[in-house]
């Protein structure tokens, strides 16, 4: 992953609660490079704590439950990031049921986003946060939704360590608030990288391998006896904690994807320091699969369909250039690891989108950061880069961000009882008036699955930080 401190120091104006960032840095070695991807089913024995866990699905069965967390941005009024929550609570049916963590002194704000489309008091469960507490509103992240399905008890949860250290006591606020109890696992995961479908879950391959390096650096509370494979182990305990029943799919490329964090280029006679890496995993194309993924369900012959990202197919419907750092064969390699498993997979649009930041800098002060993180292989190459293209220590260059504009990361439900429905972010408003054409285009996609399309407010703000609608929101409860 990027370097923190660096990209800030490139882009100091860039938002401080991006979902790739958190508070805590990593304390295990740089990921290993297992070539561990796909199934791999074994018996399991009965699971310590929990008896049967059983994920909650991320598309199948009425939402009945959603959590969500709002940090103290309702305090500052009426905001683009506003606008976009009161779109998805406007869009879901009255009945649903809420988990709201919040300040307390936001409450009666976010009480009248609830109110004025018709849910009641009785379908919110209120969770305060204490003030001195910095949260953020990627709810998705810090736990998985799961119950035991032993006696139906409900549950969150939480990794071994997870680097946003105020999210990561929303749990134990929500255990205290509601019915669900919290509980930990010996595994390295984000709940963005994780989606559940009926008879498999999918969890990215960073994780996986974050949970490896972890076990062997002796991080983690596991042991592997002389006679297992580190791999047994991690899908054991996976087993044990997370999802008795369904095989777990690991999801990500073979190899680590050689991309440098900064490119250096020149157009029009100026120089450009690209951002290119600031959402990329070393196994993933995005650093959460709920970024690039989307569970459609089954079909009429029984065969699951799900959606994958696309780039190039981003780029064809904007009139965009294909760029090396779009990262194409990787989102076609993981493509085909679903299609070699007999699962049915749908090509879609997938941005992955320049802005340019405003700021300059200069050439010295690029120097200064190489010398001071000699380790750091990103901003050295960017500076070769610019070297190359005739750059010298007085010269400034441009900041360009790429960040990813997607429609995968939505709300899916594919209901018995309700029908089928997906709340889709949109994207061209304003300034991106331009990205329209992806809103229309998602929109007709799912429409041909026989989805009904709920089409929400404007989520640029949100991709700019690296998430969008499925990443601020938490399916607690499906029903049928």
């Amino acid at each position: 992953m990027i370097n923190q401190s660096i990209f800030f120091a490139i882009n100091p104006d860039a938002p401080k609660d991006m979902r790739i960032f958190g508070d805590k840095l990593k304390t295990s070695g740089t990921r290993g490079a297992t070539s561990s991807v796909g199934f791999e089913t074994k018996d399991l024995q009965p699971t310590p704590g929990l008896q049967v866990p059983e994920l909650t699905s991320s598309y199948r069965g009425g939402i009945e439950c959603i959590l969500f967390a709002f940090p103290s941005v309702p305090h500052f009024g009426r905001s683009e990031r506003t606008d976009a929550y009161q779109s998805i609570i406007r869009e879901l049916r009255v009945g649903t049921k809420f988990i709201i963590a919040h300040y307390e002194e936001d409450r009666e704000v976010i009480e009248s986003w609830f109110f004025s489309v018709g849910h009641s008091s009785e379908a919110i469960s209120w969770v305060p946060i204490p003030s001195y507490v910095d949260f953020t509103d990627w709810a998705e992240d810090a736990y998985l939704s799961l119950k035991d399905a032993f006696d139906n008890t409900f549950y969150l949860m939480e990794p071994w360590e997870f680097p946003r250290s105020g999210d990561q006591l929303l749990a134990d606020s929500i255990e205290e608030y509601t019915t669900l109890n919290a509980s930990q696992a010996p595994l390295i995961f984000q709940g963005g990288n994780c989606l559940i479908a009926d008879d498999f879950w999918i969890l990215g391959k960073d994780y996986y391998q974050d949970t490896i390096d972890m076990i062997l650096d002796q991080t983690l509370p596991l042991k592997v006896k002389p006679d297992e494979k580190v791999e047994d182990v991690v899908r054991k305990t996976f087993s044990d904690y997370v999802d008795k029943n369904r095989p777990m799919f690991v999801a990500g490329t073979k190899k680590k994807i050689p991309l440098a964090a900064y490119v250096g280029s020149k157009e029009n006679q100026d120089f450009i320091l690209d951002i290119v890496g600031a959402g990329t995993g070393p196994y993933q194309p995005i650093f959460h699969i709920d970024m690039f993924i989307s569970l459609i369900g089954k079909n009429e012959d029984g065969k699951f369909e799900m959606m994958v990202g696309s780039p190039k197919l981003g780029n064809e419907l904007l009139g965009l250039p294909d760029k090396p750092h779009n990262l194409q064969a990787a989102y076609d390699e993981i493509a085909r690891s679903f299609k070699k498993q007999g699962i049915i997979v749908h090509r879609n649009p997938l941005v992955h989108f320049p802005e340019f930041t405003g700021r300059k800098i200069s050439i010295s002060y690029l120097q200064n950061l190489a010398i001071q993180n000699p380790d750091d292989k990103d901003i050295n190459s960017a500076l070769k880069d610019l070297y190359s293209l005739g750059a010298r220590e007085n010269d400034s260059v441009s900041v360009r961000n790429w960040h990813h504009i997607t429609c995968n990361n939505c709300l899916v439900e594919n209901s018995e009882k309700f029908g089928k429905h997906v709340y889709l972010p949109t994207f061209g408003h304003g300034d991106f008036s331009q990205l329209s054409v992806l809103d229309t285009h998602m929109k007709d996609l799912w429409e041909s699955f026989g989805f009904t399309v709920h089409q929400l407010g404007d989520f640029n703000s949100f991709a700019k930080r690296q998430g969008v609608v499925h990443c601020i929101t938490k399916y607690i409860q499906r029903g049928e």
